[in-house]
């Protein structure tokens, strides 16, 4: 099934807005909506891939008979757009996290099901072609029963969009939804997609940098799922040297993963030795991947709005993390 007929609106056309245009046009969506405040941005969209229309605002581009749309705003701004949309039956893909904080998220869930819409959450590490490998290891077994996680993300902030003034990006910002525990989700949630719902949480978070910004700029978790295994989740926008990676001990063994490698390592405790399985990875590709499984959930193959449940634990998780900071105690998710 080809995307040729889709009409597909990206609603802002920053790095990542740009780069879902990109992959459209690589997927054969021919149709394309650009929208975006910024008319130098609209211009480069433009130029470059040739958008067949671009507005300064969602209001005048609900003009056009839209079947799905792709919001890259600032995470403060999800909500709003995202259930105007939704009203007007447009599935949607959102960035992550879902939004800043909880409120109006169960709302939008509820008009996406109600409609039968597809929204899906832009988790793009479970599209990693090494951390599937670490789930498949995991399912079948190799380490036995999982005991205990630990996760790292680390980056540092001025280092992620090197063309523009850190202090400038939405990431520094608390009102745009900035701040490392929201943007740097990505590992709660990878270790939500392996491991299972978290029940708790406890936390210490806040800023403790130099960098000019008024967002949380380093996390620590210790969490429990519902499994019952222990794990332990560090988020930071500080390390000059980046880090992502993941241990997980088992009753037979360990498991080892990081992203700057091209391998998952796993140690088997009774035979004392490691083994390596190599993994052809293109990071990029994972986003064509990703958006191609968007479009054809769309299309009607494939379940519909299941996946947005995914980015509402995952929310959660933040949620009880900021309590848990605020507070200095455990923090259990309904």
């Amino acid at each position: 099934m080809g995307f040729e007929k889709l009409l597909v609106m990206v609603l802002g056309c920053g790095s990542i807005g740009k780069r879902h245009i990109g992959n459209l046009r690589t997927l054969g969506v021919e149709q394309i909506v650009a929208v975006d405040p910024r008319e130098d941005r609209r211009q480069e969209v433009l130029e470059r891939f040739g958008v067949t229309s671009s507005f300064a605002s969602l209001e005048e581009a609900l003009s056009e008979d839209l079947d799905a749309a792709i919001l890259c705003l600032p995470t403060a701004f999800h909500i709003e757009p995202a259930m105007e949309l939704a009203r007007r039956n447009v599935h949607i893909f959102m960035e992550k996290p879902i939004s800043h904080t909880m409120e109006g998220v169960d709302g939008l869930i509820e008009a996406v099901t109600e409609r039968d819409l597809v929204m899906v959450v832009g988790y793009i590490f479970r599209w990693a072609p090494t951390l599937r490998k670490v789930k498949e290891l995991l399912n079948a077994g190799e380490i036995g029963k999982v005991l205990s996680v630990r996760s790292e993300n680390s980056t540092y902030l001025p280092d992620w969009h090197p063309w523009e003034d850190y202090r400038d990006f939405y990431m520094s910002k608390k009102d745009q939804g900035g701040g490392v525990l929201l943007d740097s989700s990505h590992t709660i949630d990878w270790c939500h997609w392996l491991f299972g719902d978290i029940k708790s949480v406890y936390c210490l978070g806040d800023h403790v940098s130099n960098l000019e910004i008024d967002t949380d700029d380093i996390a620590e978790m210790v969490v429990r799922f519902e499994s019952g295994v222990f794990g332990s989740i560090h988020l930071d926008m500080l390390g000059r040297v980046g880090r992502k990676n993941l241990e997980v001990i088992g009753s037979k063994g360990t498991l080892l993963w990081d992203f700057s490698k091209r391998d998952v390592e796993v140690y088997h405790g009774d035979e004392k030795r490691w083994d390596v399985y190599p993994v052809t990875e293109d990071f990029a590709q994972c986003y064509v991947e990703e958006m191609r499984d968007f479009l054809t959930r769309a299309q009607g193959q494939g379940e519909r709005s299941s996946l947005v449940t995914e980015g509402r634990h995952t929310m959660l998780v933040i949620e009880a993390a900021r309590e848990s900071s605020r507070t200095g105690r455990a923090i259990d998710i309904a």
